[in-house]
């Protein structure tokens, strides 16, 4: 199959072009519009894209892939070299009861060295980040946690960029844990989330991560490794999960792991999810304050339970009751040690030269798909974007195509369609379920003498209805016939059917008047040459009839002549 983007190339994200149906979807979801429209093909544009990972779950002919790590791990595993997996704890809500105590002995039956929770580190990276706050209380805060959110901010946001708390994410934080544990060795995260595979490449993984499987990637390295979880025995993960890290999917979680308050009505803490809400809190968070707000934000509608590539077997109260068990059932008092090195990051602003486009180039391009006044812009949203304008500024910038409008290329093919009526030569008129005319075109009008003026009335005020009812019964879908309309002068070929759906009836009416007075003069030639040709054969006949004595009493007199001659000649 055809893709635009290849998983060797920088794309996370790219479109399967053989499966992708120009039904604008993932322009309408794409919360950044790092979507590009071409020939009706919806490309994501890399250098916009967040990965995070929303047109992948949102479009209904799954044109939308990503990157997949799952064959390269699969080769690490067999090619014996030692490998750790970092498991999300979100894997709670995707696996049932019997199948979370049974991953970490699948995974070591792949040839795993290490099985480990990523929330292991999420314990260290949410205490870094509670240090961090005290230390600088003087501005606001947003929780660094989750990448899409980050790339976001870094990429659509960036006069918030200083408000990123500098702290390592959890799949970072236990990635340096185990790499300094473990030595060379590939690691290998396991999560939901899209936005993982774009963070184990940026300026801050620095190499720490080698591979980012999703739960779905991981079922897969089941099935190519042969391992079945169902004949896999109940075992631990390695390592040490302290306090309430496992919570770290769901809102609040961070918050509750770094000993923030978490409390609903407590003024300046938000646990949010959503991007829709983590717009709304940027636009909204004050330049300045007296106290400052600290957002643990997750880019994901309810949190991580919610990613793209969760496994969607449960609804979200379950995933999340999911994980509060699991969370409640392995808890430890153990609260972790201490690190011996570094968590901190790096987020600064990706500055983009965003160009700025007179009201003029906007107006052309409006005026390009009929939208010459306000009243024309309908804002309907219907091509993806939330209003005319700024669709017209996706045009200019080359991202969407002008036949994107859908009211326009409506009213294009309404237009289209009547003007082939129009111009059609056959008679055309439409009823509805009464028989009455709904539209008739400018040939019926003019073969049946009539004007406008009947729309309304009863097709049987011009000819007989008989046809039509024969439709309207539903005896007939469709009737094909020659009928002549002695009133008109006229003889046509008449072909009625039915609109089902609309209840009502169509008929075409092709004038073959001239076709059939052609015909009948056509048979009076034949006729009339039939008859030349019976005359003409009878008056050869007679002739040679005629001949045939002449020619017998002549023969008879020569040889009365003939034989006297004889005679005489003797004589």
């Amino acid at each position: 199959m055809k893709m635009q983007q290849t998983a060797t190339s920088n794309a996370i994200v790219f479109t399967n072009e053989a499966k992708c149906r120009d039904c604008y979807r993932c322009v309408r979801v794409c919360p950044v519009h790092a979507i590009r429209m071409e020939n009706g093909q919806a490309h994501v544009v890399t250098e916009n894209c967040i990965a995070c990972g929303t047109c992948i779950a949102e479009c209904p002919q799954h044109a939308k892939a990503y990157r997949t790590d799952v064959h390269a791990v699969f080769e690490w595993l067999e090619q014996g070299l030692p490998v750790a997996f970092s498991v999300a704890p979100s894997f709670a809500g995707s696996y049932s009861e019997w199948e979370q105590k049974r991953i970490p002995s699948a995974l070591r039956a792949t040839g795993a060295a290490y099985v480990g929770e990523t929330a292991e580190g999420a314990y260290y990276s949410a205490h870094a980040t509670a240090d961090y706050i005290r230390q600088n209380p003087e501005q606001h805060h947003i929780c660094t946690a989750c990448p899409a959110v980050v790339n976001y901010i870094r990429q659509y946001a960036g006069e918030h960029a200083r408000e990123l708390v500098p702290v390592l994410s959890p799949m970072l934080v236990h990635a340096k844990m185990l790499r300094k544990e473990l030595g060379k060795t590939k690691i290998v995260f396991v999560g939901p989330c899209v936005a993982k595979k774009s963070e184990a490449k940026d300026e801050n993984a620095k190499g720490l991560v080698d591979a980012v499987l999703t739960f779905e990637e991981l079922d897969k390295l089941f099935v190519l490794c042969e391992v079945k979880l169902d004949q896999c025995e109940e075992s631990k993960f390695d390592g040490q999960v302290g306090d309430s890290a496992r919570l770290f999917p769901l809102e609040g979680g961070l918050l509750k792991t770094a000993g923030l308050k978490t409390d609903r009505l407590e003024s300046k803490h938000l646990a949010i999810s959503g991007f829709d809400t983590l717009e709304a809190v940027l636009k909204s968070m004050p330049v300045s304050a007296k106290s400052h707000w600290i957002v643990e934000p997750l880019f994901c509608s309810q949190g991580c339970i919610n990613g793209p590539l969760a496994r969607k077997q449960k609804t979200l109260f379950e995933q999340r009751e999911a994980v509060m068990d699991y969370a409640s059932i392995n808890k430890t008092a153990e609260s972790g040690h201490e690190l011996a090195f570094d968590l901190s990051a790096l987020y600064p602003p990706h500055h983009k030269n965003n160009v700025v486009y007179s009201e003029d180039q906007i107006q052309e391009v409006l005026n390009s798909i009929g939208k010459f006044s306000k009243e024309d812009e309908l804002n309907c949203m219907a091509c993806g974007y939330n209003s005319c304008r700024e669709k017209a500024v996706a045009v200019l910038e080359g991202l969407a195509e002008p036949e994107m409008c859908m009211p326009y290329m409506r009213r294009m093919a309404e237009q289209k369609f009547e003007m082939m009526i129009r111009h059609d030569p056959n008679g055309i008129v439409m009823l509805d379920d009464k028989l009455h005319i709904i539209h008739m075109n400018p040939a019926f009008r003019k073969m049946f003498s009539c004007s406008e003026a009947l729309v309304g009335r009863p097709i049987s005020y011009l000819i007989d209805p008989d046809v039509f009812e024969q439709l309207s019964t539903g005896s007939e879908q469709l009737i094909r016939k020659t009928v002549t309309f002695a009133n008109y002068n006229l003889v046509c070929h008449l072909m009625c059917y039915a609109l089902p759906e609309q209840n009502q009836f169509v008929g075409i009416f092709m004038d073959i008047t001239a076709l059939q007075s052609n015909t009948e003069k056509l048979n009076e030639i034949k006729a009339e040459t039939v008859l030349q040709a019976q005359s003409l054969i009878e008056h050869q006949i007679e002739m040679a009839q005629e001949l045939a004595r002449f020619l017998g009493d002549h023969t008879a007199k020569g040889e009365v002549l003939l034989n006297k001659l004889i005679d005489s000649i003797q004589k």
